[in-house]
C-alpha cells in the first residue's frame, strides 16, 4: 500500500482537481482568506465578472458624490495655485481658467471609471513584467484577474467616502484624501505641508491591504515564496511613493515661487 505525498512547491495551476471558487465565494476570500482564493485564481482566472463590479461600483460612487461635489472649495483651490505661480494673474483669466478645469473635473468624474480600466491593465502589466524578470511563471490573464480582486479594499474606500460624503452633505476634493481618516495624513495641514500630507496619504489603511493582497496573488500565480513576491510589490510602490512625493515636492517649490 503506497501514500501519495503532495508536492509542496506544486504549482496552483496544477491543481486541477480542487473545486473552483465561484465569484462570490472569490470575492469574499480575497477579502478575508487571501492564500486559498488567490491560488484558485489562479487556477482559473476570471476577469469579466470583477471588472464590471469595479466600473459599477465606479459609477456608483460617482453618482453619489457628483450632486454634492463642493466645487467652490475646488475653484478657490485652482485660483490661490494660479496666483502662486503667477501674481499678475486677472481676475478674468483666473475665473476662465477655473471654468475649464471644473468643467474637465466633471467630465472626468463621469469617464473615470474606465481609466480605471486602463491604470488596472497598466499595474498587471508591470507587476507581471517585474515577476517574469524574477524568474516567477505566470500569464496576463492570471495578473489581471489578481490585480482586480486585489483592488477591493480600494474599491470598499470609494464606498465609504461616497457614504461619509453623502452623511455630510458635501464633497470637498481637495479634502479626499483625509475623509475617511484611514491615513495618518489628516494630522497635518495640506497648505502648510504638502510634501509630509503626500507621504502619510499614502500610508492609508486600504492602501496597505491592497498590496498585501497583491502580494499573494501575484504570488499564487508566479510560484515564487511570498517573501519574494511581497519584495517585488513592496519595491514598486516604493518607486510610486517617490514619484508621488517627488510631484509634491516640485509644486510645492513652485508655489513658493
Amino acid at each position: 500500500m503506497t501514500t501519495e505525498i503532495s508536492d509542496p512547491t506544486e504549482s496552483p495551476t496544477a491543481r486541477q482537481d480542487v473545486p473552483t471558487k465561484n465569484f462570490f465565494q472569490r470575492l469574499a476570500g480575497a477579502l478575508f482568506a487571501p492564500a486559498e482564493t488567490f491560488e484558485d485564481i489562479a487556477r482559473k482566472p476570471d476577469i469579466v465578472a470583477p471588472l464590471i463590479l469595479l466600473i459599477a461600483i465606479g459609477y456608483l460612487t460617482t453618482f453619489l458624490v457628483m450632486p454634492i461635489m463642493d466645487w467652490d472649495a475646488m475653484a478657490n483651490a485652482q485660483i490661490e495655485q494660479m496666483r502662486a505661480k503667477n501674481p499678475n494673474i486677472t481676475e478674468a483669466d483666473a475665473e476662465r481658467m477655473v471654468k475649464m478645469g471644473m468643467g474637465m473635473g466633471k467630465v472626468m468624474g463621469w469617464v473615470g471609471p474606465f481609466f480605471a480600466v486602463i491604470w488596472w491593465l497598466i499595474v498587471a502589466g508591470v507587476l507581471l513584467i517585474a515577476f517574469r524578470l524574477f524568474g516567477g511563471e505566470g500569464n496576463f490573464a492570471q495578473a489581471l484577474s489578481a490585480t482586480l480582486y486585489a483592488w477591493l479594499p480600494l474599491t470598499l474606500f470609494s464606498i465609504v467616502m461616497a457614504i461619509v460624503a453623502r452623511a455630510r452633505g458635501s464633497f470637498d476634493p481637495t479634502q479626499a484624501a483625509t475623509m475617511v481618516k484611514s491615513n495618518p495624513a489628516f494630522l497635518v495641514d495640506l497648505k502648510e505641508q504638502p510634501v509630509l500630507f503626500s507621504l502619510l496619504s499614502s500610508f492609508d489603511l486600504f492602501t496597505i491591504w491592497t498590496i498585501i493582497l497583491l502580494i499573494f496573488g501575484f504570488a499564487a500565480l508566479s510560484r515564487l515564496s511570498k517573501g519574494k513576491s511581497a519584495a517585488v510589490v513592496i519595491s514598486l510602490w516604493i518607486v510610486m511613493l517617490v514619484i508621488k512625493v517627488g510631484f509634491a515636492t516640485l509644486g510645492a517649490a513652485m508655489q513658493k515661487g
